[in-house]
């Protein structure tokens, strides 16, 4: 369950596409590698599988998708891409083995990736239990029904023998359709970068389970609704109306550490050295860290720094979301958010009761990236008095116009709207600030207040006035 970082160069980089039955190919010996998600399918996407399969069976044949697989070194057929369906797959083999006299492979000893165990099984024994309950009413036409399934069902096989290659159609595959998020595919393209890069299985599988710990629509969230933007802002680049998608995934692909032209490259020296010494300081202490006689120094991350690929990567993603929980960013599935810096909550309390609001919610999302941008660049300095100002910033348009539009939003951001009082990109000001006091100096004047009562005393207090 490894991705060799060694590969036979002289081996075609893949073989050609393979019509297969569902049948032979659980007789195949395929593994799921460490890099893989958990097995995330649902009751629902198990129930929709077995309905296509009984609309189709009366065509007589029916195509399940496709599997992309990597062939490894040692020969292993590793599933680089449709691992959630061949579990699905399984665990529907698995009940049709016990139940009926057709010639159904042996799927007992499938085995599941370590990363997310937990979540996989839950969901394992949750779609087992309704593949059971599905089947139990049909014993009769069970037989035919598993027949059908394994004999008449197909899937369409893509075998590549170079990891390169397996992600590069991995990534192919599912920029069409919009089968997974952007992030999916920035996750794929950094772990390829750890294997290029000759790391361990090990650090691969601790970096895939730290992405995993975060629910996939928060690192979504993270990375649309916020570090994207905040970079285009703050290099005063519009933010596209369809938002992020995998059309800008490159913006988080920087600097290779192996690359030979970094020597040359004086701009990527900074980040290269601050890597070095980070691994070097962990890696001399590492006892004292472990006993806590000694804290850890975590890479300097900085929103509007270039990406480092690869370990590094991860490490960013943890750091913001983490970030983001302490500036109340994300919310739980009850819609409450989490602990945030107490220097906030007096500015969030009182925005917090209008977030669901979608006139509301462009507003506040400018906010919220304004204050994600500040804690990344000063911290908590003065964060009380910033938070206030970036408030009033912020909600200006809404308090102005009932109809606030993402582009007005946007080029409010960029400093061309042509509201009164005019606006100006303190994304930018907050890029080349190197002080709080450089932004909280700043006059912003009150504009004129057209409704919302609820919003006026940010901009009519005698503190808010002040600041």
């Amino acid at each position: 369950m490894t991705m060799s970082s060694v590969e036979d160069s002289t081996q075609a980089p893949f073989v050609a596409p393979e019509i297969v039955t569902v049948g032979e190919l659980l007789r195949r010996d395929l593994h799921i590698p460490d890099y893989q998600r958990p097995y995330k399918w649902t009751v629902r996407n198990v129930a929709q599988l077995i309905d296509d399969v009984d609309t189709f069976r009366t065509y007589g044949q029916y195509r399940l998708g496709t599997l992309i697989l990597h062939r490894d070194a040692r020969g292993n057929l590793n599933i680089v891409d449709g691992q959630q369906r061949f579990t699905t797959f399984c665990l529907i083999a698995l009940y049709l083995a016990k139940h009926t006299s057709a010639d159904v492979p042996d799927t007992s000893a499938a085995a599941l990736p370590d990363v997310g165990l937990e979540i996989s099984k839950a969901n394992v024994q949750d779609n087992y239990t309704y593949v059971s309950e599905s089947f139990g009413s049909r014993r009769g036409d069970l037989s035919h029904w598993a027949e059908f399934f394994l004999d008449s069902c197909e899937v369409v096989v893509l075998t590549v023998n170079h990891i390169d290659e397996a992600f590069q159609m991995f990534d192919s595959q599912n920029t069409r359709g919009r089968a997974l998020y952007p992030t999916d595919l920035l996750k794929a393209f950094h772990i390829r970068e750890m294997s290029l890069e000759h790391a361990s299985p090990q650090l691969r599988l601790a970096m895939v389970r730290l992405w995993e710990e975060i629910p996939p629509e928060s690192i979504h969230q993270l990375f649309s609704d916020y570090l994207y933007k905040i970079k285009r802002w703050a290099n005063g680049q519009d933010v596209p109306q369809q938002g992020f998608s995998s059309e800008h995934v490159e913006l988080f692909k920087g600097i290779k550490e192996a690359d030979p032209s970094n020597e040359k490259n004086r701009w990527a020296r900074p980040f290269l050295y601050a890597k070095n010494y980070t691994d070097d300081y962990t890696q001399e202490n590492s006892t004292l860290i472990r006993y806590g006689a000694l804290s850890g120094v975590e890479y300097p991350f900085q929103i509007d720094h270039p990406v480092l690929n690869g370990e590094t990567f991860f490490l960013m993603v943890r750091h913001y979301y983490d970030l983001g929980l302490r500036c109340g960013l994300f919310q739980d599935d009850a819609g409450a958010i989490f602990d945030v810096l107490p220097e906030l909550k007096p500015v969030l309390d009182l925005l917090d009761a209008h977030r669901r609001m979608p006139t509301h919610q462009l507003v506040r999302n400018l906010f919220d990236c304004l204050v994600l941008y500040y804690v990344d660049r000063f911290g908590e300095q003065s964060l009380d008095r910033a938070a206030l100002m970036m408030a009033r910033y912020a909600m200006a348009p809404r308090v102005q116009s009932k109809q606030v539009r993402r582009a007005m939003v946007n080029n409010y951001a960029l400093g061309r709207s042509s509201a009164r009082p005019p606006s100006t990109n303190l994304f930018q000001e907050l890029r080349l600030a190197t002080r709080p006091q450089e932004i909280l100096r700043r006059v912003l004047a009150s504009p004129e207040l057209n409704g919302y009562p609820e919003l006026h005393c940010l901009f009519t207090t005698e503190e808010g006035a002040r600041r």
